[in-house]
């Protein structure tokens, strides 16, 4: 057994040694390759910051010159470049009366159409709470059909989500103005957060092509959105508004275990602020 032993240890240190024997003098092709990218990523930082250096100085010298022609006061009719910092349009102690439409993106089975009064009131230009009201509309879409035509047995679960109410939170990081058709728009961007009801109707039909049974349900939701706010003036706004409700449910509508599902509303509309 130990003469074995060796045999086995001899065969693996013979063959090292040819291994060994055949490679080439001189450094391999992964040492040049990876040679070669340390050169590369040298070379390229000192460019960046040659670069860098040049943009600096030509930027330098043309502070120095006093040129308007890159003071870019020609953007501002107002003449006033902070304007990010001292907002022109102040939402801070006032009040925001919007009507919003828009399509819900949720409902696989069902076209909705929503319809969502809303008001908000703004403690600060960063933070204001908002209470809504949406109304949804359901038909059955071309996907539904479409089963029913393939599938006459097949009975899904519908859910349609029929209002949502709630109060939210708005946190404003964001205020920004963009040159549209050589014209200044300001624009807030939010995100908003909170809780609330939904009322649901549940079809609870058990024979395929027969008329639809809804059963309502009222569910507790937590909602989270994102939106923009574009001023006109100081008190019209455009308004666009993505918001998501996420709520638990039985996953087999009356019956299975609890589930957590997500109802999503994008909408338009326009405010008025008090």
């Amino acid at each position: 057994m130990t003469n074995q032993g060796n045999r086995h240890e001899g065969n693996l240190q013979s063959t090292s040694a040819s291994i060994s024997s055949a490679q080439p003098a001189g450094p391999s092709p992964g040492a040049l390759r990876a040679w070669g990218m340390r050169v590369a990523v040298v070379g390229f930082a000192v460019l960046w910051l040659t670069l860098l250096a040049a943009s600096w100085a030509d930027a330098a010298s043309e502070s120095k010159s006093g040129s308007d022609e890159y003071s870019f006061n020609w953007l501002d009719p107002d003449k006033k470049i902070y304007v990010l910092q001292n907002r022109r349009y102040s939402k801070a102690n006032r009040l925001l009366v919007s009507a919003m439409g828009g399509m819900g993106a949720s409902n696989p089975y069902r076209t909705s159409t929503v319809l969502e009064p809303r008001v908000a009131y703004y403690v600060s230009d960063s933070i204001g709470f908002e209470a809504f009201y949406s109304m949804s509309s359901n038909r059955e879409n071309a996907t539904f059909e479409a089963l029913q035509l393939s599938a006459p047995n097949a009975l899904p679960v519908v859910r349609e989500v029929r209002s949502q109410a709630g109060l939210l939170a708005h946190w404003v990081p964001w205020y920004a103005k963009i040159n549209v058709f050589n014209q200044i728009l300001y624009f807030d961007w939010y995100f908003s957060g909170g809780i609330g009801t939904m009322q649901t109707a549940l079809d609870t039909r058990t024979v395929a092509g027969s008329a639809a049974q809804f059963v309502d349900q009222n569910l507790s939701a937590f909602f989270a959105g994102t939106g923009h706010q574009y001023h006109l003036s100081q008190s019209w706004t455009v308004r666009l508004d993505f918001m998501g409700a996420f709520y638990r449910s039985p996953l087999m509508g009356t019956t299975g275990p609890s589930t957590w599902f997500s109802n999503y509303n994008f909408g338009v509309g326009l405010g008025y602020r008090l």
